[in-house]
């Protein structure tokens, strides 16, 4: 994102933009835009490629978000299937991952490794403000038009982009801490808040999802505000946390090896504690027996041992947990919004981000498949809701080899679409709208 916002760096940065707008170094651009003398020209061809293989590792990691959703959406993600070992890693953690990039995407728009100041902050401001609108109207649209069993992210990723504007000033430590403590405060803020004015037990938690019919009244848009913050599928909320890591990111030098490694050392780290720590919690410290206390009646009325109907009960766990007992919080499995699953899926994030940009020191051309995935990534996630409504309706099929196949159509399209046409349609369109909503900023 330019920090300086003259026309032809606004120009540069529609062009390097992926789902969120990410847009390339300010370093990078300056370095393009200098003009050459013979003495530094091996200099300066050296930091467009720096440049470029960062932008790799980074569209790595978000097609494996992408393809990750693509796993979880279309494969057999079902707790007794015998192929969903190999999906079920994928379910809720690809979602989180898209949110740390987002927030990533979000640095790199309003001045990376520097925080942008004076015009090119409000001109951050107001390109993330306007991608916020366009991914809340999409996602609203979408939810009309498919009848898709899938939870469609894109309208409480506008909902991520609109909370994430006034924290565009904070640096890469500040961030940091923000994000620590978003992480684990905010799905105890939340527990609080709803256990009050919407208390909820497993057997009554209801699949919220946010919808144009929402709004035809004053009641609907309230339902929907509250929906998309607190009570949804992906609560802003609480995934906000995962935001401001990624933002944290963004404001490193990416770039680096050393920042490389300690991304991906530190991310495995932390998802072995959070979700140790968790497993204590529920197996020695006592929790487990408190969560078993408070379903033992559910499970009696259905003739089934307690631990199992647990087990088999836990997909009703979406978005935020039962308010009934505090022991819910202890959970670390996916889609439960507890402090545990944040850290966990966080970790798991750092880890794959981190190792994304070591690997794109190996070979790039390895790569370049996932990487055209990744800075297409919006037209892929919207086109495999789209092949999913033509082919199955509101009854996909749910097999291994169809989410093989939907992966590597995936790879397929993107690679032959950048070769032939460079930035994803749809990609084009938001760069277009929100680089000219940036143009009346003065």
């Amino acid at each position: 994102m330019s920090i300086t916002g003259s026309p032809s760096e606004d120009r540069a940065a529609v062009v390097s933009e992926k789902v969120a707008g990410e847009a390339e170094p300010a370093d990078q651009k300056s370095a393009q835009q200098k003009p050459l003398g013979a003495g530094d020209a091996k200099t300066q061809q050296k930091k467009p490629d720096k440049g470029k293989a960062r932008l790799l590792g980074v569209d790595v990691a978000r097609s494996v978000a992408i393809l990750g959703m693509f796993a979880a959406h279309v494969g057999p993600t079902e707790y007794d299937h015998p192929d969903s070992w190999a999906f079920l890693p994928f379910h809720g953690r690809a979602a989180v991952l898209f949110a740390v990039l987002a927030g990533i995407s979000i640095a790199m728009m309003s001045g990376s490794t520097a925080p942008a100041v004076g015009k090119g902050w409000r001109k951050a401001l107001v390109r993330i403000g306007s991608r916020a609108l366009l991914m809340l109207a999409l996602g609203v649209v979408m939810n009309l038009v498919f009848i898709v069993p899938v939870w469609i992210i894109l309208t409480y990723y506008g909902g991520f982009f609109l909370l994430s504007l006034p924290f565009l000033r904070l640096r890469a430590g500040a961030l940091a801490v923000l994000a620590g403590v978003a992480i684990i405060g905010m799905p105890l803020a939340s527990w609080l808040v709803r256990s009050i004015y919407f208390p909820k037990s497993l057997m009554e938690t209801p699949l919220n999802d946010l919808g144009a019919e929402q709004l035809n009244s004053w009641a609907g848009a309230g339902e929907f505000v509250t929906t998309l913050m607190l009570t949804g599928v992906f609560p802003a909320f609480i995934w906000i946390g995962y935001v401001f890591a990624g933002m944290a990111l963004g404001r490193m030098d990416l770039t680096s090896e050393v920042v490389a490694k300690w991304l991906t050392i530190g991310g495995a780290a932390l998802a072995v504690v959070a979700y140790g720590t968790s497993w204590l919690a529920l197996n020695a410290w006592g929790g487990a027996e408190r969560l078993y206390a408070s379903l033992q009646p559910y499970a009696d009325a259905d003739g089934v041992p307690v631990d199992e109907f647990l087990h088999l009960s836990l997909f009703k766990v979406h978005g935020t947990p039962p308010t009934d007992t505090p022991a819910w919080l202890l959970l670390a499995n996916a889609h439960t919004g507890t402090p545990f699953d944040g850290a966990g899926s966080v970790g798991l994030s750092l880890l794959i981000i981190g190792g994304s940009l070591m690997l794109q020191r190996v070979g790039t051309r390895v790569l370049k498949p996932l990487g055209a995935v990744g800075a297409i990534s919006l037209t892929c996630y919207v086109g495999h809701l789209v092949m999913m409504q033509l082919l199955w309706g509101g009854e996909p099929n749910y097999t291994a080899l169809n989410a093989f196949w939907f992966i590597v159509g995936s790879l397929l399209f993107a690679v032959v679409w950048q070769r032939w046409y460079g930035q994803g349609p749809l990609e084009k369109l938001v760069a277009k709208i929100s680089s000219s909503a940036t143009r009346a900023v003065r």
